[in-house]
């Protein structure tokens, strides 16, 4: 009988525990978030935003650019691993023919429209800078001189082609050298 009404008070221990989505971690069910990853449990609402983060993610991370708010060391490990994921993901869909990169990036912009005189056109474009300076961020010229190079070979159907063949030079200058 008492192991019996042990294995009752486990399930019924277990039951009264939430699981975290993101971790599967077992959380106290009156916990609103994750104290090993720091995702939002039982959230109020469902919103998903323009991108890979939700729009909890978004106000989290505005405040915190802003400096109203200090996020926990796993939320930060769980957005990390978040990216990874997007950056891998962006890579599986590379490698799928049907999908067509112009298109995501450049949305309804034709390349004979892309001018410097539309002020528009370049609010477009923008959001082509940003993968630049998040990898400029995260590394130096030299390795994304090095980036570039395997990119170019990878997307590239020439079997001859080696890493040898292709040398992408960034020059920096400025008042600054």
């Amino acid at each position: 009988m008492t192991l019996r009404r042990e294995l009752n008070s486990a399930r019924s221990k277990a039951r009264s525990m939430v699981i975290c989505d993101s971790c599967n971690n077992s959380v106290k069910p009156t916990a609103n978030y994750c104290p090993e990853c720091g995702s939002e449990l039982n959230p109020t609402r469902k919103d998903w935003s323009d991108g890979f983060l939700s729009l909890v993610d978004r106000g989290h991370i505005q405040e915190a650019i802003d400096g109203n708010e200090t996020l926990p060391e796993g939320y930060r490990t769980r957005l990390h691993e978040t990216v990874r994921h997007a950056l891998a993901d962006f890579c599986l869909l590379d490698r799928w023919a049907e999908f067509d990169n112009h298109e995501a990036l450049y949305g309804d912009l034709q390349d004979e429209e892309i001018t410097t005189d539309d002020v528009g056109e370049l609010e477009k474009l923008v959001r082509l800078t940003c993968p630049f300076r998040f990898l400029i961020n995260a590394t130096s010229v030299d390795t994304l001189e090095s980036v570039l190079e395997a990119s170019i070979l990878f997307a590239n159907d020439d079997p001859e082609l080696t890493l040898d063949d292709i040398d992408v030079s960034i020059e920096v200058t400025g008042d600054g050298e």
